[in-house]
């Protein structure tokens, strides 16, 4: 029994050696369209199946002196070698996550940018713009209402009296009616603004959604990146245009237009799962966005 142990026992780091090979290397072959592991993990289970495999007594018999001494300078190699490798690989991983970050911060921002204006037209139109070149077009016409109220009534000044007495203005008759009062127009304008005036200043005028949203001034004010009409609507990686779908749902008994857009070419590296960014579905009535922030 006891020699039984100790012709078992030679066996046991080569066993292990072997069975610490196996492991990364199935792993490896497992790798599908979900996950991949480093080509440097598979090299590994091939170096230690090669020691296990020179650690058997029947090998270690049947080699010399000088041809050890040679295996064990490939051993260290390799061993180096393999080292380099992980150090490399995981200096690439730092790389490929700091620039998956960037692509995706500004995909998301594109996103962003695409559903604020989408929903700008819809409360403009009533629906969402079919297509990008549509969606640009709505960007730079002037239909947005501003709509200005300024200065307010009350009971010894309401508003049939005010319109009857002719102090309800449009902003286009500011400079004259400042003439007329021989007081500046900007003067003029804070007293309406501070309720210090008869006048009230009711009126609707227009602009556009760039003028009003998407100015380098606009942006700015807004602590967002500065944008690009014609770069909005491509994923900023590989140039291809986002994919936008439009549908309807009834909710409550009323239609309500849908919208989803989608990243048609996600970051990342081939045979790993990526994040594909969008926002909104074409089955229900919502614009939330997929992303974390």
């Amino acid at each position: 029994m006891a020699n039984y142990k100790k012709d078992y026992g030679k066996y046991v780091i080569s066993a292990f050696l072997l069975i610490a090979g196996i492991v990364p290397i199935v792993k490896y072959l497992q790798g599908d369209s979900l996950e991949s592991q480093p080509l440097a993990m598979l090299f590994a289970g091939i170096a230690l199946m090669f020691v296990g495999v020179i650690a058997l007594p029947e090998v270690l018999d049947k080699i010399d002196s000088k041809a050890y001494k040679n295996l064990l300078i490939v051993g260290v190699l390799g061993s180096l070698g393999l080292s380099y490798s992980v150090v490399t690989s995981v200096s690439d991983e730092i790389e490929f996550q700091k620039t998956k970050l960037s692509v995706e911060k500004v995909t998301i921002q594109r996103l962003k940018d695409i559903r604020e204006t989408q929903l700008a037209h819809k409360s403009v139109y009533g629906t969402y713009a079919p297509d990008f070149d549509s969606l640009e077009l709505f960007i730079n016409a002037v239909v947005m209402p501003v709509t200005y109220n300024m200065g307010s009534f009350h009971d010894t000044l309401n508003e049939g009296s005010s319109l009857r007495m002719g102090y309800v203005v449009k902003l286009m008759h500011l400079d004259s009616l400042a003439l007329m009062l021989e007081i500046e127009r900007d003067e003029l304008y804070q007293r309406i603004e501070e309720d210090n005036s008869p006048y009230k200043i009711r009126d609707t005028t227009y602009t556009s959604y760039f003028a009003e949203n998407l100015t380098a001034s606009a942006r700015t004010h807004s602590k967002l990146p500065s944008f690009s009409l014609k770069e909005m609507s491509f994923n900023p990686n590989s140039g291809e245009r986002f994919k936008m779908k439009l549908g309807v749902v009834e909710t409550g008994g009323l239609w309500q237009p849908t919208i989803y857009v989608q990243d048609p070419t996600p970051f990342g590296r081939e045979k790993v799962k990526k994040d594909t960014l969008s926002f909104g579905s074409t089955a229900e009535a919502h614009t939330d966005g997929n992303w974390r922030n």
